[in-house]
Parts: structure tokens; sequence; C-alpha cells
């Protein structure tokens, strides 16, 4: 089986990451992704500039976050693929499926912070948008 892990270095996503440990006798790979989320809108009408060490200093946080999860693997037996992505012009949520299709994923597994009410219409849901539009089976696991 291969499984892709969801991974944005929040507490949840360790959660997801551990809890994907637990099935190393059936995984044969296993693909830990990041996704860069986009600055800023774009669009026909929509004119910015965006300095070019923010997209530097993003790349060295996704970097980071990415190196946060090989410590957490450091004696995983099983192979690892670590993957670091954009969402310019896409949803985080998108770009994850769309990667787990690409990999021939069996199994997507991603945490969850159970936002509500005001946080989740600012801040969204990248699990439950998964949830939603994913046709590779989706696991949530819960934050402690």
């Amino acid at each position: 089986m291969k499984i892709l892990v969801a991974f944005d270095g929040s507490d949840a996503a360790k959660l997801a990451l551990k809890f994907a440990q637990k099935f190393k006798e059936l995984t044969e790979k296993l693909f830990v992704i990041y996704v860069t989320p986009a600055v800023m809108g774009t669009g026909p009408t929509f004119d910015s500039y965006v300095p070019s060490t923010v997209y530097v200093k993003q790349d060295e946080a996704a970097d980071k976050i990415l190196q946060s999860a090989k410590e957490l693997l450091v004696d995983y037996p099983i192979e690892v693929e670590m993957i670091k992505l954009d969402a310019t012009g896409d949803q985080i949520a998108k770009v994850i499926v769309r990667t787990a299709e690409e990999k021939s994923a069996d199994l997507i597994i991603s945490g969850t912070r159970k936002l509500s009410g005001f946080s989740k219409v600012i801040l969204g849901s990248v699990s439950s948008e998964i949830v939603k539009i994913s046709h590779v089976p989706v696991l949530i696991c819960p934050p402690e």
C-alpha cells in the first residue's frame, strides 16, 4: 500500500504522521507532502508585486517543515519520499489530492484541528476539502 500524508508541521499533522507509521507492515512507500500556500490571489484583474524574498522565506519554511517530518521518521523502515509543492493558483487540498492520484496512493492521511465557526471560515479546512474532492480513500486523525 502507498500512503500519502499531508504534513504542515502542526501538532495535528504530526499526529497524522505518527498514525501512518502504524501501517508499516502494510506500507510499501510513504509520501509526505507539504504544500506551500499561495501568497495571494491571482486573476486577470488582480495586479500586485510580491518581492522575491517572500518566496525565498516560504521555501525555507517549507524545507524546515519537511525536515521536522524527516526527524519523526528517523527509524521508519519503509521508503519515504518527501514532496514540496506550491498551491499557486490552486487550493492546497486540490494539490494534495492530485499528487495522491499521480503517485497512485492508496490512502491519504491528514490531521485536523477541528476548526469551527469564524476560524473555519477564515482559515478553511484542508482536511474537509480533501474528503470532499478525493477519489482516494481519506483517513482524518483527530487532535488529542
